[in-house]
């Protein structure tokens, strides 16, 4: 609202003996002048709320909450489009998708630990294909098969070694395994824990 509106608000709400005078007038224009900078203000700080209104550090802000930083001399408009673009890497599907990307062999599982209890009853059977853990408030499991690769050759009369075949190994590679933990670590919620379970060939 402007100081014009704000004033004829600030007259109404005196009471009915009040008497304007040169003085009195001044102030009530003055106060409706704080009152215009104060909505202008309150305005332009809501305005800030929304990504694609917010400016500069309102905007970095914006990004810092959702742990991206604005790169060097990249527009506002290019950041915001980066920040409303941004996807929910938290959840099942995006770390299986991610976990999944990395793997050599198969795909993964995972079971949050409220998800996974099993009670002897007739409804389940033991099996290689239950995981039997304690259950722990806030942590998840991943579960993925054996990373040892088929080899493509065997010590055969047939084959031979050149660059077009391998002939495999026993172990899964722990560089994989690394790899995996540090992707993992970089898309779950803070506070979150979780198991990387490898399953026997």
């Amino acid at each position: 609202m402007t100081k014009a509106e704000w004033y004829p608000r600030l007259v109404g709400w005196l009471p009915d003996w009040w008497s304007s005078s040169g003085e009195e007038e001044a102030i009530l224009w003055g106060m409706a002048a704080v009152l215009e900078r104060m909505d202008s203000v309150l305005g332009e700080h809501f305005a800030e709320t929304f990504i694609t209104q917010a400016m500069q550090g309102y905007l970095d802000e914006h990004g810092i909450e959702r742990n991206l930083t604005r790169y060097t001399n990249e527009l506002n408009a290019y950041f915001a489009d980066r920040i409303r673009n941004i996807t929910n890497t938290t959840n099942k599907p995006a770390i299986k998708a991610i976990v999944d990307a990395l793997l050599d062999v198969g795909t993964s599982t995972i079971v949050e630990d409220f998800e996974s209890g099993v009670f002897f009853n007739t409804e389940d059977f033991l099996s290689r294909g239950e995981l039997y853990i304690e259950a722990i408030y806030n942590v998840f499991s991943i579960i993925v098969d054996n990373q040892v690769h088929a080899p493509y050759s065997f010590f055969t009369r047939e084959d031979f070694c050149d660059r077009e075949d391998f002939i495999g190994t026993n172990e899964s590679s722990l560089e994989l395994f690394q790899l995996i933990v540090e992707a993992v670590n970089r898309a779950k919620a803070l506070g979150t824990l979780y198991r990387l379970i490898e399953r026997v060939a």
